[in-house]
């Protein structure tokens, strides 16, 4: 009775707080009907959410994907060029002599400005992959100067420095000109939040971070890291576009001293003043950038120092912005209406539904092979001609003292290096050639020896990772949020939860990764692990740091996993674990294959006696 009343009670709160939210959404579209003031509502009010429309975009590259860009300012450009080339009345000097172009309706020059947009941030997006941090930062400051400059510099097509000058907007007989611009501005600010908020709680959300905190597990767990940050930068450009052709009818003129770094620079402060991966702290931060220069007149003069001044302030004392105290105030005094579905809400999502494993039970097909595989360092022989070979259903020790190859053996297997010579089958599949998503595709899942978690996600959303392969809804019908997208992520959550119970970790299922004990992180670990449903699972030291007691606890969820018809190649220092668990062993010095054989067979071996304890064994150098 009392779960059923507090179940009412947050539903009551959460519509509640759903109808104000939407009722504080129509607020701006009612602004023109009583207030005819053209500098607050179309030139302030106008400029702050086409502006912000822009910080949104370059949230999805600096939030999500974590990385730094400050040129935006360019895709600004391309997209306010475009708007003004396509639907200005103007004649432009071609070759010398005035060309007259044919005025294209608004929407659909909108449209080009966006696609054209998202094409020039294609193929910028390349060259960014190879950069990262400051390097990267200063790519995009390149990007910038050289659409800057192309705009300054190609009279014929942009007018140059004169810039271009725009006709009154009207639509359909319907003049949007002054404060009626707001009928077009907000809507399409509406829009893009609404996007970026079903993209930013989906799959591709939870991947572009993924990405930001470890691209190594990210990779782990099937995502393409090259992927998704050429889609990334593409949403992302494309929107800046939109931005920069709604900009082109607010001053009915445009010019290239608009479009410098220092205005990239500005939209980047906005950002961070506001807050990252949150809508309204992009609006707010953007409010801030545009209202503070003109309430006080001095500022306009030192107006980046003073910024500067307020971003280290920022950084100091709001590290997650102004969106950050909205979000613990709210979830202080609403904290029904923040919070998600409950555990028992959750489970009941997956209709009962029983987990499915992956296996290879077929004895002719060898989850891993590794045929004279070596790996060099320059002159160190990290991995030195080494045959190994993990049966089906089996649990595959691989031990050795500190420096002896296991986990460059692990990064062999999983794609992070490649060999220097030799070959790794998967499933009896070469697979040398192929990426480490691509072999999580195939089945082989790991965890790491230096905990690889994305620490500011909950661990439920870890594990929601891991799922990540098996989600089927399309870009395209996540960011317009259809019921089947909503119904799929219910369906992964509930999953995502049995796995969380199986490794003993569902009543954590809402705590911060970061925030786990040690031994809790490498639960989740292996839960994300398992939740890729692999039919092969490499576990890199799993026990280290762990008290016997915990040893115990792991030793039954790997015996489980191998009665799932898992295989499973555990890499550990534990002697007593690899003695208790392990159905045959490998051991490596050297990166050399010294034994291999049953556990007690590897025990008594001289050469791992000697490996291990460093004594003389009798024909052994």
């Amino acid at each position: 009775m009392e779960k059923n009343q507090l179940r009412k009670y947050k539903m009551k709160n959460q519509k509640l707080f759903q109808i104000l939210k939407y009722l504080l959404l129509l607020v701006p579209m009612t602004l023109p009907l009583w207030v005819s003031n053209e500098y607050y509502i179309h030139g302030m009010l106008g400029r702050i959410f086409i502006y912000t429309i822009l910080v949104v975009s370059l949230d999805l590259v600096v939030g999500y994907i974590g990385d730094i860009s400050i040129g935006h300012a360019g895709f600004f450009a391309v997209g306010a060029y475009t708007m003004a080339v396509l639907n200005s009345p103007a004649s432009l000097n071609m070759g010398g002599s005035l060309t007259h172009f044919p005025q294209i309706p608004f929407f659909l020059a909108l449209a080009a400005a966006v696609g054209l947009t998202a094409i020039v941030g294609f193929f910028l997006s390349f060259p960014s992959l190879r950069a990262s941090g400051p390097y990267l930062a200063v790519t995009t400051i390149a990007y910038g100067m050289i659409i800057y400059t192309f705009i300054n510099e190609q009279e014929y097509l942009t007018n140059g420095t004169k810039g271009i000058r725009m006709a009154p907007l009207e639509i359909a007989g319907f003049s949007f000109v002054g404060n009626n611009f707001i009928y077009i501005v907000y809507p399409c600010l509406l829009l893009v939040m609404f996007l970026k908020k079903n993209l930013s709680q989906s799959f591709w959300g939870r991947a572009f971070e993924a990405i930001k905190f470890s691209s190594i597990a990210a990779e782990s767990s099937g995502i393409s890291k090259v992927r998704f940050k050429i889609i990334g930068f593409v949403l992302s450009s494309a929107i800046a576009g939109l931005a920069g052709g709604l900009f082109t009818h607010l001053d009915s003129y445009i010019a290239p001293n608009t479009f410098t770094v220092d205005f990239s620079i500005l939209v980047l402060m906005a950002l961070i003043f506001g807050g990252v991966r949150s809508t309204i702290g992009n609006l707010i931060g953007m409010a801030l950038v545009v209202i503070l220069p003109d309430l006080f007149t001095w500022f306009k003069d030192y107006r980046l120092m003073v910024f500067g001044i307020l971003l280290l302030l920022a950084l100091f004392f709001l590290p997650n912005g102004i969106a950050g105290i909205i979000k613990h105030y709210v979830e202080r005094f609403f904290p029904k209406a923040s919070a998600g579905p409950t555990l028992d809400e959750i489970r009941a999502m997956g209709n009962g539904k029983p987990l499915e494993f992956a296996s290879t039970s077929e004895s002719q097909i060898i989850p891993l092979q590794l045929k004279s595989i070596e790996m060099n360092f320059g002159g160190l022989k990290a991995v030195n001609q080494l045959q190994m070979e993990v049966k089906p259903g089996t649990i595959h020790g691989l031990m050795g003292p500190n420096g002896s190859g296991k986990s460059t053996t692990v990064n062999l297997i999983t794609g992070l290096y490649k060999p220097t010579g030799g070959q790794v089958y998967a499933f009896n599949k070469p697979v040398n050639e192929l990426k480490p998503f691509e072999r999580a595709a195939m089945g082989i899942a790991r965890t790491f020896q230096n905990l690889q978690l994305f620490s500011d996600l909950t661990v439920l959303e870890n594990v929601l990772v891991g799922l990540h392969k098996h989600y089927k809804s399309s870009l395209f019908s996540v960011l317009l949020g259809l019921p089947s997208v909503k119904k799929e992520a219910n369906q992964k959550m509930a999953e995502a939860l049995q796995w969380l119970d199986f490794v003993g970790l569902g009543h954590l299922a809402y705590e911060k990764a970061k925030n786990l004990a040690y031994g809790q992180a490498r639960r989740l670990e292996i839960a994300r692990a398992l939740a890729l449903k692999p039919k092969l699972l490499l576990l890199d030291e799993p026990a280290a740091g762990l008290t016997s007691a915990e040893i115990t606890e792991f030793n039954e969820i790997f015996l489980k996993i191998k009665s799932h018809g898992i295989a499973v190649l555990l890499i550990e220092h534990h002697m007593d674990m690899m003695l208790a668990i392990s159905d045959e062993i490998t051991v490596l010095d050297f990166g050399k294959k010294i034994a291999e054989g049953l556990p007690a067979d590897v025990q008594k071996n001289p050469k791992v006696i000697s490996a291990y304890l460093g004594t003389e064994v009798e024909g052994h150098a």
